[in-house]
């Protein structure tokens, strides 16, 4: 079979173009115009028929040039024509006709992406863009070579969340419905209505009835959103400034200050009295954890039995910034609490309970003491998770002024200087960054040198908690002072 076959150059005209046939044999034939020398009608064989189209052949750099116009039900001879005579144009002025094609069709398909981000914009919801926000977070979270400080914490995703939520679900304390977090309104919001003005009118409403959380709200919203101006599927569509003016920022309620929310020396006996004296053994010793070794709230809420050797006395905490943890001492006090605790933890549940006036058999046979040291039945995760209503209880219970959960971090630092512990032995302890270049290089503390310290500051302590520590043979002992 004939690859080709030439039909012979003619003035083309409709009627030449409709007679004009494909040889038997023949994969294609081409019937030239006498008028433009580089256009021809290529007849070919396909499945529905014969097929005829406009080709413009001519020579570029020296070699052949071939492309393919148009059907000839598309285009008609004197468009035809006029197209070779642009390609023959082209060719004329040293371009070639395929490359100026395709930056033309690129050209097209960048302003039709523009048409698209454009109408994305009128429509996609800032919801769905902070949904991507989060998925990603979550995917770094994962990769444990990425430094702690770089990625999110547990705590650090459950706080977006929280403030992203609907509310309207029953209230997991007390009575009534969830409000919605102070993001979800400008969450339900379109891309392209998020402006500086928009975000200012948000802040003020939220200030008004939750000032703190307006605050932290707009510094998650303003991460996203300069996140959200390096990512290709949303810089087009937002506004970067619009978190970034000082207008907007003068309206974001200020930071409280942190410097009184701790608890002073003269709090200490009555605190450590009502604490002590709460019902909820579990929350009273980690409550009495925070405060006598510094440590954040969910480095002491993740320990388990695992990470305390009550024999040589220490334990080991996951640290926030450094991921091969702390190991710090277990002071003479705080393992009589533990010890006490796990004597708790480790006492099956009686044979039966009585629920509603019913004698209910406990499953004895599967049962197992909790791997967890602040152990609790009613979490979800098996340990506690929020110590506050017990912390508030036992702060009215003594009167004190609120002091936040952290706070009792905060109060292990500034009460450690009446026992003039150094600061590197303090941030030792409690995992604070050290601050010289001599801390962090070249000075590293051993475990017996750091109990000293930490062993006078717990003595300390339990002097102005009124609270007598004993030492015999059978064990530790506590006695409260009269």
């Amino acid at each position: 079979m004939k690859k080709h076959s030439l039909l012979g150059r003619v003035n083309l005209t409709a009627g030449r173009i409709s007679n004009c046939t494909l040889p038997a044999g023949t994969e294609q034939a081409f019937l030239w115009d006498s008028d433009i020398k580089q256009l021809a009608v290529r007849v070919t064989a396909g499945k529905s028929g014969k097929k005829k189209a406009y080709i413009f052949q001519s020579r570029f750099n020296g070699k052949s040039l071939r492309i393919t116009i148009g059907a000839i039900e598309a285009w008609s001879i004197d468009r035809a024509r006029e197209e070779a005579r642009r390609l023959q144009t082209l060719i004329d002025q040293g371009r070639d006709p395929r490359l100026v094609t395709a930056a033309a069709i690129a050209s097209a398909e960048e302003v039709r992406a523009k048409e698209i981000a454009a109408s994305r914009r009128r429509v996609l919801l800032v919801s769905e863009a902070w949904g991507a926000y989060i998925a990603y977070q979550k995917d770094k979270m994962q990769q444990a070579h990425i430094e702690r400080g770089k990625r999110w914490g547990a705590r650090h995703l459950a706080d977006h969340e929280n403030l992203a939520q609907a509310g309207g679900e029953k209230k997991k304390r007390g009575s009534g419905l969830t409000r919605p977090g102070v993001l979800y309104p400008v969450l339900q919001l379109r891309m392209a209505e998020i402006s500086s003005d928009v975000l200012k009118d948000w802040q003020r409403q939220e200030a008004e009835t939750r000032a703190n959380n307006a605050r932290q709200g707009f510094e998650m919203f303003r991460a996203f959103w300069r996140w959200c101006g390096t990512r290709l599927e949303f810089k087009e569509i937002v506004d970067a400034d619009a978190v970034e003016g000082k207008e907007l920022r003068d309206r974001v309620p200020s930071r409280k200050s942190k410097k009184f929310d701790v608890l002073q020396k003269s709090h200490v006996k009555a605190w450590f009295s009502a604490v002590r004296g709460l019902s909820n053994p579990v929350a009273s010793a980690y409550l009495q954890a925070l405060v006598l070794t510094g440590a954040r709230r969910e480095e002491i809420a993740e320990m388990t039995w695992d990470d305390i050797d009550f024999k040589w006395g220490s334990f080991w905490i996951k640290d926030k910034v450094d991921e091969e943890g702390r190991m710090v001492p277990l002071t003479p006090y705080m393992r009589d609490v533990l010890l006490n605790l796990k004597r708790i933890n480790e006492t099956p549940p009686p044979s039966h309970r009585i629920l509603h006036g019913k004698r209910i058999e406990n499953d004895i046979k599967n049962w197992k003491p909790s791997p967890w040291v602040f152990f609790s039945k009613s979490a979800k995760s098996g340990r506690i998770a929020e110590p506050r209503s017990a912390h508030n209880r036992a702060l009215t219970i003594a009167g004190i002024p609120h002091v936040s959960i952290h706070g009792l971090r905060r109060t292990f630092k500034s009460l450690a200087e009446w026992v003039e512990i150094p600061a590197g032995v303090v941030s030792q302890i409690t995992g604070h960054k050290p601050s010289a270049t001599e801390e962090k290089h070249y000075i590293t503390r051993p475990l017996e040198l750091l109990a000293i310290w930490h062993c006078r500051y717990e003595a300390w302590i339990l002097e102005q908690a009124g609270v007598e520590f004993e030492h015999v043979q059978t064990g530790p002992k506590l006695v409260d002072i009269a």
